[in-house]
């Protein structure tokens, strides 16, 4: 999967449930140096408040990573994130909340 998104720009991940589309590929990416240093970040959506702090909460305990530290999440009302952060997981509501502020 690293190796696709090296040479092409956009990718389809496709894989049955369980496979770590959520918890492994976005570390992967960290780890992978593909991104931008400029914008070293990664989005990751989850359609439920409680799917994005799970997710964070998993992915931050797999890698051994403090939750708010290089993963964390932001939902309604609540907010897990720092000045270190990489990873932040969110609902679709907080990323149009967030493109209509600075769509740039």
């Amino acid at each position: 999967m690293i190796e696709a998104a090296r040479h092409h720009r956009a990718l389809v991940l496709a894989a049955p449930p369980g496979s770590g589309k959520t918890t492994r590929v976005p570390p992967a990416l960290l780890a992978s140096g593909l991104l931008d240093p400029a914008h070293p970040g990664v989005v990751l959506l989850q359609p439920r408040r409680v799917a994005a702090r799970a997710a964070a909460a998993r992915i931050a305990e797999e890698q051994g990573w403090a939750l708010g530290g290089v993963v964390g999440y932001q939902i309604r009302f609540e907010r897990r994130v720092g000045p270190a952060t990489r990873l932040r997981v969110e609902t679709e509501g907080i990323l149009n909340r967030r493109l209509l502020g600075d769509p740039y």
